[in-house]
């Protein structure tokens, strides 16, 4: 065998074998880019769906600067056992959602309220009170006007919180068709809210916490008042039939 057949037989193998390195280089690299790319998905879809979860468990009312006290991210006021509000029971949580100026919410509290006030006193729920503005919302809204009245009396003056909503509620079953400033201060008077809680009445004080609420509201499911839910379930029942609270709740909890 020639010298040179013999060069052209090395090279060819040197060739094959650069040839062979590069192609296994490009192999190694395309699978690393692969690798990497499967991990950069898997994290970028971790974290959509970290940001998607955050994003669910967020709340309009996070960022309202003044709240009412003992008010939670979902708009809820509780109430003890006394009537106090602002001050939550250790009882089954019995979340109850009121637009002062629905009918069906009038109706609601003039059947059962004696019944929701009587199951929160005993201790066998929680009341926790969610005022909202569905019927006649927005910032000048009969229902916003009344509801935030409300919210100024749980918070500034909270032994009189529900004689206030009670008057209220009462007074809308007796034929008015909205509660008006002057109607709101005399209803509040007229139940021992003292008269420097009442002069904040329109001081818009929590008037951005109320449209809130009433957002949150409806995210959460809320469609119309009253709505109810024991622990988070829904309590449905005829509400025009006199027991049907207690019996509902007596049920729910069996």
């Amino acid at each position: 065998m020639s010298r040179r057949r013999t060069l052209s037989a090395t090279a060819r193998r040197e060739a094959a074998r650069t040839e062979a390195e590069r192609i296994q280089r490009a192999q190694r690299r395309n699978r690393g880019l692969l690798v990497g790319g499967a991990v950069l998905l898997v994290v970028t879809i971790l974290l959509a769906s970290f940001i998607i979860w955050k994003g669910s468990q967020a709340s309009y009312l996070d960022d309202v600067e003044r709240t009412p006290h003992g008010a939670d991210t979902s708009g809820g006021i509780p109430v003890a056992a006394d009537g106090t509000a602002g001050v939550a029971g250790s009882a089954p949580r019995l979340d109850v959602y009121l637009d002062i100026q629905s009918a069906e919410s009038v109706a609601f509290w003039q059947m059962q309220g004696d019944a929701l006030q009587d199951l929160n006193a005993d201790g066998t729920i929680s009341l926790w009170v969610h005022l909202v503005g569905l019927v006649d919302g927005g910032a000048a809204g009969t229902s916003t006007r009344a509801g935030e009245a409300a919210v100024v009396v749980a918070d500034r003056s909270p032994q009189q919180f529900l004689a206030f909503l009670d008057a209220g509620l009462d007074m809308r079953a007796e034929g008015a068709d909205q509660l008006n400033d002057p109607d709101l201060e005399q209803l509040a008077l007229g139940v021992g809210v003292p008269q420097e809680v009442v002069d904040q009445f329109t001081d818009l004080l929590f008037d951005d916490w109320f449209l809130a609420a009433t957002d949150q509201a409806v995210r959460d499911g809320v469609e119309t008042t009253p709505t109810l839910r024991l622990d988070g379930a829904e309590l449905t029942a005829d509400w025009t039939v006199p027991g049907a609270l207690a019996d509902a709740v007596t049920a729910a909890l069996a």
